[in-house]
């Protein structure tokens, strides 16, 4: 049973624009609040209410702790459990619009410095062994949360929204690819980025790089300006660019391909075949493993398991940096980085 005072209802997907309103409950015209979140079908709308009113409160906060004499660690500290946490539920769930990434970052990196930066951001956020200030990265912690999405997709409960979004492209195999997002045509802001990091995410960690022999969603390999999946050929294990039979020419290779996949049409196997650029055709067929994990720094690394921390880890330590004066104590005393590392920390004890 729903208690109609307290419900309110919006029509979605086809029936979007439905001016019925069953069931005795409130049908607003304005954005409608579910656990905490603001829905409409106006975007404006939409970051005004979730994330420029959030804003305008972390201003107000920023003003009250500004007047402490706060340290630069007490300020991190503020930072992390009093301002961010503002943003993380509502990052997890509604893509976060840069000029809101760009506008916070600001008013944050405003109130660590009292003005202008002292050192580079990319500096603030390193460790503190490697003369950072361990500052959070509110651009990196959206990616994490959304990149812990995965696991949802992955797991096991069934749910339509993951077939909304992967049906067409091999399902969960698409996570596997060598996809350029520009391939994918998914209407959804939300995955078009999620999709977008995870891209990214196995080029910058995963030595291996298999899945680049992949055909399929493979953005290196077009036909009509696009990338392709031919759900028959996967089906029927053509998975990797030598499962199309390069020491054949094109009329053994697919009389050889009859015996796996009927009917198949010969001018579409030999346009497959000519679409695969040529630095492809000489790397050895992989194993094919269709798992959830990567293998980063000779470890396992699950998206079952991991949570937005794990993923932060990594991203912050490929971004962050040496601040500039630190490099000028590793060049003047002729350190080498541990012993830089090992000076700095006595610094900041």
């Amino acid at each position: 049973m729903i208690n109609p005072s307290k419900t309110e209802g919006v029509w979605i997907g086809s029936s979007r624009g439905n001016k019925t309103k069953p069931f005795g409950i409130k049908w607003p015209n304005e954005p409608i609040k579910a656990l905490g979140v603001y829905y409409s079908y106006d975007p404006k709308l939409l970051v005004e209410k979730n994330f420029i009113e959030k804003l305008d409160t972390i201003k107000k906060l920023i003003n009250i702790w500004s007047s402490r004499g706060l340290s630069l660690y007490g300020k991190v500290t503020i930072i992390k459990s009093l301002i961010i946490p503002k943003f993380v539920y509502v990052a997890s769930l509604l893509p976060t619009p840069k000029e809101v990434i760009k506008k916070l970052n600001q008013l944050l990196f405003k109130f660590l410095w009292k003005g202008i930066d002292k050192v580079t951001c990319l500096s603030a956020i390193n460790e503190y062994e490697n003369g950072g200030l361990k500052m959070i990265c509110f651009e990196t912690m959206v990616k994490s949360l959304q990149l812990t999405w995965l696991k949802r997709i992955f797991g096991e409960n069934d749910g339509a929204w993951k077939s909304y979004i992967l049906k067409q492209f091999g399902g969960f195999f698409l996570f596997h690819c060598n996809y350029d997002v520009k391939d994918i045509p998914i209407r959804s802001q939300f995955y078009t980025e999620l999709l977008q990091w995870w891209s990214e995410f196995p080029t910058e960690f995963d030595g291996a790089k298999d899945w680049q022999n992949i055909i399929w969603n493979n953005k290196d390999i077009h036909i009509n300006n696009k990338s392709i999946f031919y759900q028959n050929f996967f089906e029927s294990s053509i998975i990797y660019v030598n499962d199309l039979l390069f020491e054949l020419n094109n009329i053994d290779s697919h009389n050889a391909i009859l015996n796996i996949i009927n009917k198949t049409n010969f001018l579409v196997w030999a346009g497959l075949r000519r679409a695969i650029p040529a630095h492809l055709k000489t790397n050895i067929n992989p194993i094919l493993e269709i798992s959830h994990s990567l293998k980063i720094n000779n470890k396992v690394f699950d998206v079952l398991e991991k949570t937005s921390k794990h993923y932060y880890t990594l991203l912050i330590s490929t971004k962050s940096k040496f601040p500039n004066n630190a490099q000028v104590l590793k060049r003047d005393f002729n350190l080498n980085e541990g012993q830089l590392k090992k000076y700095i920390s006595y610094l900041t004890q």
